[in-house]
């Protein structure tokens, strides 16, 4: 299904359709607190420092008249709406000011270049071709049955990065029901996908993409959940073009794949990239989008994010489909209305204990990525904020949700059931015959049946 004549008139085929390749997966269980996964692979020559080694930062022969104005223009829109998330500057300044703010026009001995940077964020399609290749995206339906992309959605995409970025959310929000639930006088909705989770996976690929090797930033909707692939692995991890380090992620846990939640922000592959989606408003912040991805499905009674089948050679990050779990929905937004949200760490352990009852220190360490010390300090701050309490017997010591959670829990179940669904639609007169209608009644939350 195609939804613009623009995309069938730039539609070519200047890459290989071909699936990423696999590598040595990522290994599991590396501690957070030492940084990015260890190299799984035989060593390669020595790579450049990171920032030399930022492929956007290439300095290309095109002119400023192969920047399109149009995507400028996109630029200061997506700043005007997000709220202040974006660089609100951004959006006084002309298409030249706009660029070399961003870094990726710069002067030198007299004369202007311009950057892959450029060309890949604001560039016309014929400059796209020529300067990066290997730039593509694709967004598939794939059949339940024969596992081959389906006919309602199989486009592939060459456009700038802006532009391609709305455009997939925009088609996600399309396909991304949600149902509503109420805390007093506070609304959220509980969606099938974070649309958080979603943008900062989406933006990780684009941004953090392997831009030396060839290959497309896939985003595929299966019954099992929508996968965002794309071509070159976590920093260290092998990844086939050398182009240096950085990377999306963090080291993966078992059970979770949960983030380090304590280490310090990942050097991102092309630090450009990352800070235009960041000023543009699309990423709130650099270095943190899986946490947030994480927290925002965690949040919303969701499964978290699963990149357990990341390689070496490509990164794979999914958004299971699960029911979710209306009543900790529920509970996380009564304790962000009282002023106290619950973050990232408190998430995992709550979500995890609840469905398994019971926790190790040692457990709890292996979610978070770290040493038994500091999972114990974080569990520590957990009891005496109310959240967890110690159990076991024997000398074995088990962590659990504390009676207040078990109780606010229990109210917040009664709670859904006590809002009776919606009425079924009953069949009503012809157009011609019916009456004039008021405006619609409050919406209200479905039953959780």
């Amino acid at each position: 299904m195609r939804d613009s004549a623009e995309l069938t008139a730039e539609a070519d085929n200047t890459l290989p359709r071909r699936d990423l390749p696999l590598g040595a997966p990522v290994p599991p269980h590396a501690c957070a607190f030492a940084g990015s996964p260890a190299a799984t692979g035989p060593a390669g020559p020595p790579s450049e420092p990171p920032h030399s080694a930022d492929l956007m930062a290439r300095r290309t022969s095109a002119d400023l008249r192969d920047l399109d104005p149009r995507e400028f223009d996109r630029l200061r829109r997506l700043v005007g709406a997000t709220g202040g998330r974006g660089d609100s500057t951004l959006a006084a300044m002309s298409d030249e000011e706009i660029a070399r703010s961003l870094g990726v026009v710069v002067t030198e001995g007299g004369r202007t270049r311009v950057l892959a940077g450029a060309v890949l964020l604001f560039g016309r399609p014929d400059a796209l071709r020529r300067h990066v290749p290997n730039h593509e995206a694709a967004i598939q339906v794939i059949g339940p049955e024969t596992g081959d992309p389906g006919t309602e959605m199989n486009d592939f995409f060459h456009w700038p990065l802006l532009r391609l970025a709305e455009e997939l959310l925009a088609r996600f929000r399309a396909r991304n029901p949600e149902r509503e639930i109420r805390y007093e006088l506070v609304r959220a909705g509980v969606p099938a996908h974070s649309e958080q989770a979603f943008r900062e996976l989406l933006a990780n690929a684009l941004v953090h993409r392997d831009y030396g090797i060839a290959g497309a930033v896939h985003v595929q909707w299966t019954s099992e959940g929508i996968e965002i692939s794309s071509p070159g692995g976590f920093a260290g991890s092998g990844s086939g073009s050398g182009s240096g380090s950085g990377s999306p992620g963090d080291p993966l846990a078992s059970r979770t794949a949960s983030p380090g939640l304590l280490s310090p922000p990942p050097v991102p592959r092309s630090p450009l990239l990352a800070d235009a989606f960041r000023r543009a408003g699309i990423t709130d912040r650099s270095g943190r989008g899986i946490r947030r991805a994480h927290a925002a499905q965690l949040r919303s009674g969701l499964a978290a994010p699963d990149l357990r089948r990341s390689t070496a050679d490509g990164v794979v990050a999914v958004l299971p489909t699960q029911p979710a779990d209306l009543t900790f929905a529920l509970f996380t937004l009564g304790r962000a209305a009282a002023g106290s949200p619950l973050e990232l760490p408190d998430l995992i352990v709550l979500s995890t204990a609840l469905r398994d009852r019971a926790l190790r220190t040692a457990e709890v360490a292996t979610l978070f990525g770290c040493d038994k010390d500091r999972a114990r300090q974080h569990l520590s701050g957990m009891l005496t904020r109310g959240l967890m309490e110690i159990g076991g017997d024997r000398g074995t010591r088990v962590w659990l949700p504390s009676a207040q959670v078990r109780r606010a829990l229990r109210e917040a179940t009664a709670q859904l059931r006590a809002r009776p669904a919606p009425p079924a639609p009953r069949p009503g007169p012809g157009p011609a015959d019916r009456e004039p209608q008021g405006p619609d009644p409050e919406p209200r939350a479905a039953s959780p049946g």
